[in-house]
């Protein structure tokens, strides 16, 4: 059985996420799940939740609310004793970075959460090029552009 998903989640942002960037997201899924595009029952869902997503994170009170209400449910499943030490120990899907020296910003969303630019790019150049596009990496970009002409291949 699979945990519901949250608003963040749904809109598949952090929970730092600015609100422009939450707006750009909105946007991308709502044009690939919208019913004139794709009329399946999943599409629609998605569509839904999404929407319902937006309608609360848009709005700074709504947001506020749901973030107070995300963190009351974080500090009673803190004491569970089957949470999973992935969620406590900081880091996203790739793990914890590679021993070494870390240095530059740390990333604090997405796979390599807990990582350091300078670790990123010698892991997964790719992920940096990418990220250096997105609207999330807009305050990394010049480090980024910076590490990509060190490194270039």
């Amino acid at each position: 059985m699979s945990r519901a998903k949250n608003h963040y989640e749904v809109l598949q942002v952090d929970v730092a996420a600015d609100a422009e960037v939450i707006s750009w997201v909105h946007r991308k899924l709502a044009q690939r799940y919208h019913p004139d595009g794709g009329p399946s029952p999943e599409a629609r869902q998605k569509m839904l939740a999404v929407n319902l997503a937006w309608d609360v994170l848009k709005d700074p009170a709504k947001r506020a609310a749901y973030d107070a209400e995300l963190a009351v449910r974080r500090d009673r499943r803190s004491s569970d004793r089957f949470v999973r030490a992935g969620d406590e120990a900081g880091y996203g899907e790739a793990g914890p970075p590679p021993r070494g020296s870390q240095s530059g910003s740390v990333i604090g969303f997405g796979r390599y959460k807990g990582w350091s630019l300078d670790q990123i790019v010698r892991h997964d150049r790719d992920f940096l090029e990418w990220l250096e596009r997105m609207p999330a990496g807009r305050q990394y970009r010049d480090e980024i552009a910076l590490l990509l002409r060190r490194t270039s291949r």
